[in-house]
């Protein structure tokens, strides 16, 4: 993968199978249609994007941003954080915290097409997220386990939450 770069934004990958890191955009509700579509192309194509240094980013302007990716969608088995509408909050400080493997809300009928996260305070050591490329990974399997793949059912719950 090569480095793409417009007047203002500049997409460089951050590994072989997934995820880039968007320089040169901040985010909100009103963001250039053009500027937006080439989030989303690197999004389609990385599947994780990140941008660093969006500090001007409060709950409401994450919302409004979200907005622009489709209909948002609040977590239908946990609470939405105070005077929000969608954002669901771990604040690792009152015990909050996901440290475990999971996909975001694939119980529903209609699995929501991308999830944001928002780190307001990020630890020098841990807080980590990691994230996997089940598409890349897919292709990577010989064809008989993708077989198996294609014919297996999985059923989805929440009943961890």
């Amino acid at each position: 993968m090569t480095e793409v770069k417009t007047k203002q934004v500049k997409v460089v990958p951050v590994a072989g199978r997934i995820g880039a890191e968007i320089q040169g955009v901040q985010l909100s509700g009103d963001l250039d249609p053009a500027i937006f579509n080439e989030i989303k192309q690197a999004l389609n194509e990385h599947k994780v994007v990140f941008f660093r240094g969006q500090h001007h980013l409060d709950d409401a302007g994450q919302e409004a941003f979200s907005s622009l990716l489709g209909e948002p969608y609040a977590h239908p088995t946990v609470p939405v954080k105070d005077n929000t509408n969608y954002i669901f909050e771990l604040d690792s400080e009152q015990g909050a915290k996901a440290n475990h493997w999971h996909t975001d809300v694939t119980f529903v009928p209609e699995v929501p097409k991308y999830s944001i996260l928002r780190g307001v305070t990020i630890p020098n050591v841990g807080g980590d997220t990691v994230w996997a490329n089940t598409n890349q990974a897919y292709e990577d399997l010989p064809v008989g386990l993708q077989k198996l793949a294609d014919e297996a059912w999985g059923i989805h719950t929440n009943e961890y939450d």
